[in-house]
């Protein structure tokens, strides 16, 4: 009943407004819509998925643990023989040397390069829904939770098995060059509320089961089990 799409779950004191939010937006988007602003001035606490820069120094320690190789291993050998003309023309054209991501394991290297055609495609990470929540909640005295840590969702990535680490990849170079046509109508489906269309056009099929379960299915369940347990408190 608001856009972007929004729910309230059970009732006076223990009710819950879930609100679906986007990481990275374009800096003049104008999304703080009066059902927003009032269910975030009835709040007192607010609940994300994680509270984005709390450490930027351990983030970017863990990035250099988790994501290093001991040996760099040429992104090219990590590729199908079809897409490797691709990601040297990706990496020149993004201006990275050959062999920029040769040190990195397979899912931070898909990961570093989704995020540059965020960029591209004119969203700002700073300009996220969260950010932008979170520094109210702080301004405003309420209460933070954070549902998982940045830690944990790099470890998502980094244990998963090598086979699944380069269907990422493989599909971070295939989508390249579409992915900010693709990131905008993403941002135009959720400021209007269109929850149908995201299900529809944004479902990655190049996902394999394994990433699936552990991106969607296991967090959403975990997630899921905190609202029925917080519903029973006042």
């Amino acid at each position: 009943w608001a856009v972007p799409a929004m729910w309230q779950v059970g009732q006076g004191k223990r009710q819950i407004t879930l609100y679906g939010t986007i990481h990275a937006l374009p800096r003049d988007t104008d999304w703080f819509t009066p059902q927003a602003a009032r269910a975030f001035a009835n709040a007192s606490t607010l609940v994300v998925e994680i509270v984005p820069g709390a450490d930027p120094a351990a983030m970017a320690t863990s990035l250099r643990e988790l994501g290093r190789l001991p040996t760099p291993v040429p992104l090219a050998s990590r590729l199908p023989d079809d897409l490797k003309p691709k990601a040297d023309a990706l990496l020149k054209r993004i201006g990275l040397p050959p062999g920029a991501l040769d040190g990195m394991e397979s899912w931070l290297a898909a990961l570093t390069l989704v995020q540059v055609e965020v960029a591209r495609a004119g969203l700002d990470p700073a300009a996220g829904v969260d950010v932008t929540l979170v520094a109210r909640a702080r301004a405003a005295g309420k209460r933070l939770k954070a549902l998982e840590t940045a830690q944990g969702q790099l470890a998502l990535f980094d244990t998963l098995p090598e086979a699944d680490q380069r269907l990422l990849l493989a599909s971070a170079v295939a989508d390249a060059g579409k992915t900010a046509e693709q990131m905008q109508g993403l941002v135009a489906a959720w400021a209007a509320g269109d929850v149908e269309r995201i299900l529809k056009d944004f479902d990655d099929s190049s996902l394999s089961p394994e990433l699936e379960k552990r991106l969607f299915r296991n967090r959403n369940a975990a997630w899921a089990d905190w609202v029925q347990a917080a519903l029973k408190r006042p």
